[in-house]
């Protein structure tokens, strides 16, 4: 998917003012999320060693007697054996083949424990590394005014995307009803098996894209920087898991004022605005009288007075 040509940041006034006046991103761990169902930093994993043992056992077992066998890696060593072992009638029965897997399988348990650690430590090391930078793709979601815009007391600030600017490769939130797990027990042994791939370590990281279907109206987007050690400028206390970046001045298209900001913060946060980009456009909210939605006005030049845009949100 293509990332748009604008995308939003929804902030409250004050955060709003320090995005400004400092000309900063602020790029924060997923860990500092005020996200409930997100996977931590130190994840409890539904399974263990023994479990996956005694899962991949059964399935194996099963899968030598089963009229189809679920379509696999072909040339996956288990997922082999299980297709020839079929074809020789080499078991009477599930119990038999059970019996025997679990002598012949014997050394697995000891590289499983090893692999589920490595599973809880390698999404330790991301998280600890990684920043996100979160956007939306629209300024009219009245869920993100309320939750990340002070109850339309904030700002929108529009920032182009341009393929080389500071939020270029912003990628979209994957929205599921699926709970959001770094691995389950039946991942674990299809990978044995040889049925699918277990995700690898190394994309790990789309989970950091991964959202309830129930937020799926704030459209957001996010950048993702994964830190070296060397320049993480923070220590072990987690509410310092972030990093301040600058972005271009000129990057700063448009803003959104809530129809809530009193006028001292609107004061503010115009001037502001116009230090750090004069060409950037400031736009008015207002709630309309009859329905649950929000319109916005354009603020002339060098005047508080306003004027009607065709710009509405519901």
């Amino acid at each position: 998917m293509a990332t748009p040509e604008y995308l939003y940041k929804y902030t409250s006034y004050e955060t709003g003012l320090k995005i400004l006046n400092s000309g900063n991103f602020r790029w924060s761990s997923s860990e500092l999320f005020d996200e409930p169902f997100n996977i931590r930093q130190n994840p409890k994993l539904d399974f263990d060693h023994t479990s996956v043992s005694n899962a991949m056992l059964r399935t194996a077992s099963a899968m030598i007697f089963t009229r189809d066998i679920p379509d696999g890696n072909h040339d996956h060593p288990l997922y082999k054996a299980i297709k020839r072992w079929r074809s020789e009638d080499r078991f009477h029965d599930e119990d038999e083949a059970f019996a025997a897997l679990s002598e012949l399988l014997a050394p697995t348990p000891e590289s499983l424990k090893s692999k589920v650690a490595s599973i809880q430590s390698e999404w330790s090391l991301l998280v600890e590394h990684a920043r996100l930078l979160c956007f939306s793709d629209t300024f009219k979601d009245l869920q993100s005014w309320r939750l990340y815009a002070e109850n339309h007391r904030g700002v929108v600030l529009r920032f182009n995307s341009e393929p080389n600017g500071t939020i270029g490769r912003a990628q979209p939130v994957n929205y599921s009803s699926n709970r959001n797990r770094l691995s389950s027990l039946k991942e674990q042994v299809d990978d044995l098996v040889g049925i699918q791939r277990a995700l690898p370590s190394t994309e790990y990281a789309s989970k950091l894209f991964i959202k309830p279907k129930a937020d799926a109206c704030e459209r957001e987007w996010r950048c993702l920087r994964v830190v070296a050690e060397e320049d993480l400028d923070c220590g072990e206390d987690i509410e310092d898991w972030y990093l301040d970046e600058p972005f271009k001045p000129d990057e700063l298209t448009a803003a959104y004022l809530g129809f809530a900001m009193s006028e001292e913060h609107r004061s503010e946060i115009c001037q502001a605005i116009k230090a750090t980009n004069p060409r950037a456009i400031i736009y008015i909210a207002s709630a309309t009288t009859d329905t649950y939605e929000i319109e916005f006005q354009k603020q002339r030049a060098q005047s508080s007075t306003v004027r009607p845009q065709a710009i509405a949100a519901r």
